[in-house]
């Protein structure tokens, strides 16, 4: 996998309509850049200042993917300043291949296109690694096993999409092109503040719908409540916890957002099928059988 220079997309040549190349491009961009057109996905993550790619303007607090093949894509500056932006160019025939074993079908343009998403997520945590990753000198080996688990959050995104047109199909399509974008950013949102207290009637005002509206939205579209994904994302913290640190369970259920020790038990229970306490001793038993 290629790993781009700040000057030019050397080794990134087309042979035939898509080039079949998964790559990686990290620089400044100190001037106007016109990205190769070679039918590529592009996955835009800016630095510590913004940039614009074809007028739309990406902060550094967001991120974004391009997939209209048919359009030409130009990376501008908005300020001068030396922070690397990173560019994944993505093979569609890569991602199409692994899209269409989750039975995800092959309209990425509606799914994926110029789309602005909040840092925070597990995708903008694993984008923010590949810069340090490729930052010279570059960790080759690391760097692609972090780009497959890219491709997998961006199937990941592919699936939620897909789910939420779906549920949005009796809409008309104009309808469909507003509140799409609007569900996936606020599910991101909550998705890099799922610690911080969040109410249905602040994650509606940043999207800019009424709380009703898309509080009904967010549950036809994602099968849950605002309320239900905020928790299910607490709780998966918690198992990450469980198996990365020795904290307590009742830290650990303050540290989710729990005042109470039986609801958190009993809601990790629900969830995982075991306690956490269960859980704590199976992973400190297995923890003493492979030291031993």
């Amino acid at each position: 996998m290629p790993l781009l220079n700040n000057t030019s997309f050397a080794g990134v040549d087309a042979t035939a309509p898509c080039s079949p190349l998964n790559c990686i491009w990290l620089g400044a961009v100190a001037r106007p850049l016109r990205l190769p057109q070679l039918g590529h996905i592009y996955l835009l993550f800016p630095g510590e200042t913004a940039v614009s790619c074809n007028n739309s303007t990406l902060h550094p607090n967001q991120y974004s993917l391009f997939t209209a093949q048919t359009e030409a894509l130009t990376l501008e500056p908005i300020a001068p300043d030396a922070s690397p932006t990173l560019l994944l160019l993505l093979s569609p025939g890569f991602i199409l291949e692994m899209a269409h074993f989750l039975n995800i079908p092959d309209s990425l343009n509606h799914l994926l296109h110029s789309i602005s998403l909040p840092q925070g997520d597990e995708l903008s945590f694993l984008l923010a690694e590949l810069v340090t990753v490729c930052t010279p000198p570059a960790q080759q080996n690391t760097a692609e096993e972090l780009m497959l688990e890219v491709v997998g959050e961006v199937l990941r995104l592919m699936q939620l999409r897909q789910q939420a047109l779906r549920t949005l199909a009796h809409h008309k399509q104009s309808t469909i092109d507003d509140l799409l974008p609007r569900l996936l950013q606020a599910r991101q949102y909550v998705e890099a503040r799922y610690l911080q207290p969040i109410k249905v009637a602040g994650v509606a005002e940043v999207v800019a719908l009424s709380e009703f509206h898309f509080a009904r939205l967010f549950k036809a579209a994602f099968d849950m409540s605002l309320h239900q994904f905020v928790m299910r994302l607490r709780l998966d913290e918690a198992h990450r916890c469980l198996l990365t640190t020795d904290v307590s369970v009742t830290e650990l259920g303050l540290h989710v957002g729990y005042s109470s020790l039986s609801s958190f038990i009993h809601a990790f229970k629900r969830r995982f099928g075991f306690s956490p306490a269960h859980y704590q001793r199976q992973l400190k038993m297995s923890r003493i059988e492979q030291a031993g």
